[in-house]
């Protein structure tokens, strides 16, 4: 077994004792060590055995026990039973947004509800509000949520789909596969995923095991469902191996752009295929465009973009300080590891009170910690940064003379989301306005797959950031991916930079940095668009010059 796989049963053996109605501590404990697998890329046996897993904070004599029994059985027998005790639908009621288990829990134990659809019926007859612990006005938004995850049903976050791929990956290069690579939409940069494709190349294609779950589609092509999505794994030699990874990455659209009607030769690399039709390689971002093969043949070039090698600079991310997982010299150590030149700490400002928000004391003694590092020498300058929350009337947390202090300010929205268009639009405005605000953070506040953006007038917003030379940043969490990439474009136009930014707060959120590349990709960001490709005494330059900029429009 897989680290991967131990923390996926871990995970569902939290979420199941939750349900159960277990001690609440006892299920954060198989959370936390789900967290410290998930990374580890090696056999669960071997994990499980380190001393880093079994003297880690939180691993009682419990957890070791549970531990040894999965890694001896692969298996947790509580596990199983709590599988045969809970009804499946009561699960499934935790995938509704603002659900936990908790919820859950109240809503099977409490109203007699199993399944989502019982719960809708429940809703739609006024039942739940007459529930104990609801109103009407809950029940409301528990059909608002039924609603949303409708529409949502049959979609992933891009790091639960590479999450599968890696699983998938892992089992068919044990089986004989040479080379397995992503292809489809996870490969083009979508920011969620429908359907997952597969391309595993082998020199006897038809002779390669596959999960038990797979069958036939098509000749060498095998399909399953896995986690709600459609996944489809496509066979082939090297010889064919290029034809195999273009046709399975798409988009349909796209490759008959480029075939123009003709059948498609069989051929090692994508970029003879592409030759082969007397077009240069495009970029799997950039292949949802089926218009670009035709641009191509009439003069065209391809745009370059940003690569994650360009990155110089790696911008907002926590530390124990607020709410991270990790302290300010892991996290620097890492982005050094990672080659990064600097590191922006920007931890959360005083009115983030449940994420620990700075006072402006500890802003102080923060800033003294970070000089202090910084004169040690990490191989990396550490830069004092702050995420301030911007407040209802679209001012920062903390007076100008505390603004000032810092190397720069992410300004970020994190209350009063329903506020109307108008209202939070001017209070972003303003935001922007302020001589401190280098960079506004996750500009429309959608978590993807679980809640809507705010309602905004986006032009409006990035008219405005031009005008005062304010970033707008393309937060790279995988539940964020915000600004949206189909902003990004009119943004460039604008002359608006984007900071790609992890918005990490552990050392492994930083690693999503990579995959949020891919999808700025699709927005066609080049280098010379992205404000941390900057060295450091050119981006240090920029804020300054920002700065002045901004105080001088503040001039009557």
């Amino acid at each position: 077994m897989h680290c991967r796989d131990a923390a996926h049963l871990l995970e569902r053996y939290a979420l199941l004792l939750e349900l159960a109605g277990e001690n609440p501590f006892k299920a954060r404990a198989f959370s936390r060590a789900a967290e410290l697998l998930a990374p580890l890329d090696m056999p669960f046996e071997h994990a499980v055995a380190h001393e880093a897993i079994q003297q880690a904070p939180g691993i009682g004599e419990g957890i070791r026990g549970v531990l040894a029994e999965l890694a001896k059985t692969g298996t947790i027998g509580h596990l199983e039973t709590l599988e045969r005790t809970i009804p499946a639908g009561v699960v499934q009621l935790t995938e509704l947004r603002g659900i936990g288990a908790k919820r859950a829990r109240q809503l099977w134990q409490d109203c007699g509800i199993t399944s989502i659809e019982e719960l809708e019926r429940a809703c739609r007859d006024g039942r739940i509000a007459r529930c104990k612990g609801f109103t009407a006005k809950s029940q409301a938004s528990l059909l608002e949520a039924i609603a949303f995850w409708r529409s949502t049903r049959g979609r992933l976050q891009r790091h639960k789909c590479w999450r599968l791929f890696d699983e998938l990956r892992s089992f068919l290069l044990d089986h004989g596969a040479q080379e397995v690579y992503p292809a489809g939409e996870l490969r083009r940069g979508t920011e969620v995923v429908s359907s997952l494709a597969i391309v595993a190349i082998a020199d006897s294609p038809g002779v390669l095991p596959l999960p038990a779950d797979f069958v036939p589609s098509g000749a060498r092509s095998y399909r399953s469902l896995e986690r709600n999505i459609v996944v489809e794994i496509v066979l082939a030699t090297p010889d064919e191996a290029g034809t195999a990874l273009f046709s399975a990455t798409g988009s349909q659209a796209f490759i008959h752009a480029v075939a123009d009607g003709a059948s498609l030769p069989q051929l090692p690399t994508e970029t003879e295929v592409f030759a082969h039709f007397g077009l240069p390689y495009v970029p799997p971002e950039l292949r949802d465009d089926a218009t670009l093969p035709e641009r191509l043949r009439h003069g065209e070039s391809i745009p370059p973009l940003v690569t994650m090698e360009q990155l110089r600079g790696m911008l907002h991310v926590h530390t124990t300080w607020s709410d991270g997982k990790h302290s300010l010299e892991e996290m620097a150590q890492a982005a050094a590891a990672l080659g990064f030149e600097y590191i922006a700490i920007c931890d959360h400002s005083q009115s983030a009170a449940y994420a620990g928000g700075l006072s402006i004391e500890r802003v102080a003694e923060q800033r003294a910690a970070i000089e202090a590092l910084n004169q040690r020498g990490l191989g990396i300058r550490i830069l004092h940064g702050i995420e301030s929350d911007i407040l209802p009337d679209g001012s920062l947390d903390y007076p100008d003379d505390v603004l000032a202090t810092f190397d720069l300010v992410v300004a970020s929205v994190h209350s009063h989301f329903d506020l109307p268009e108008h209202e939070q639009t001017e209070r972003i405005c303003r935001a922007l306005r302020n001589p401190y605000t280098t960079i506004l953070g996750h500009p429309t506040g959608r978590l993807l797959l679980r809640r809507d953006g705010y309602r905004l007038n986006i032009e409006r917003v990035l008219q405005e950031a031009a005008r005062t030379g304010t970033a707008i940043e393309f937060n790279v969490n995988p539940y964020r991916l915000d600004l949206d990439w189909r902003y990004h474009q009119r943004a460039c136009e604008l002359g608006v930079r984007i900071a790609i930014d992890p918005d990490a707060y552990s050392t492994e959120g930083m690693l999503e940095l990579a995959d949020g590349v891919t999808v700025a990709r699709r927005g066609r960001l080049g280098a010379q668009h992205v404000l941390n490709t900057l060295p450091l005494a050119e981006f240090t330059a920029y804020v300054q010059a920002q700065r002045m900029r901004k105080q001088e429009l503040a001039r009557p």
